[in-house]
């Protein structure tokens, strides 16, 4: 059963909203929370990286399932309290931040991401040619990814270096409903 997130109402009686993203962002392991979409704009000039991510669901098909998502959410809010939200990965970005957005009940997390060097953004998947100052991203189908800043070159999208460029990812875009 697919579950979107929203205002959860918890066993002691308050609302929690759930604003897990997965995993990589943050210090939890096995998330089981996802982002229908996820809209990625790099500013290069900047150096910064904001992901949007939208429509937060979770496959739940047992009570074991609530439960460790429960449990994720109540993790996450743990690493919020004692500043160690953001995964080992992230460890180089100097700037990390995550604002929630709140839409028709829907939570919306925006990550952004400060980065000092071009290299940095491997850990997010994406490669930076020097010789030809250009950004590229593997061609994964089963992403759905969707642009209009870059070009599909072989198994790359590729992207200008020096401008700012966007990309949407919709993995679960064919999810089956049972």
């Amino acid at each position: 059963m697919q579950i979107l997130l929203e205002s959860y109402k918890i066993e002691n009686g308050t609302n929690q909203n759930f604003i897990l993203c997965p995993t990589f962002f943050f210090n939890i392991e096995n998330g089981r929370i996802a982002a229908n979409k996820t809209t990625v704009t790099i500013d290069t000039i900047k150096k910064t990286v904001h992901i949007q991510q939208e429509k937060l669901f979770t496959i739940v098909e047992t009570d074991t399932d609530a439960t460790t998502v429960i449990d994720q959410w109540s993790l996450f809010l743990s690493l919020i309290n004692k500043g160690n939200l953001w995964s080992k990965e992230l460890q180089s970005y100097p700037m990390k931040e995550i604002k929630i957005h709140d839409k028709d009940s829907i939570i919306n997390p925006l990550i952004t991401l400060k980065y000092s060097n071009p290299d940095d953004l491997r850990k997010l998947g994406i490669w930076y040619n020097e010789s030809r100052n250009d950004y590229s991203i593997n061609n994964v189908p089963s992403q759905n990814l969707k642009t209009h800043d870059g070009k599909l070159k072989g198994n790359y999208w590729v992207f200008k270096g020096d401008t700012t460029f966007t990309f949407t990812l919709e993995p679960y875009l064919h999810l089956p409903e049972q």
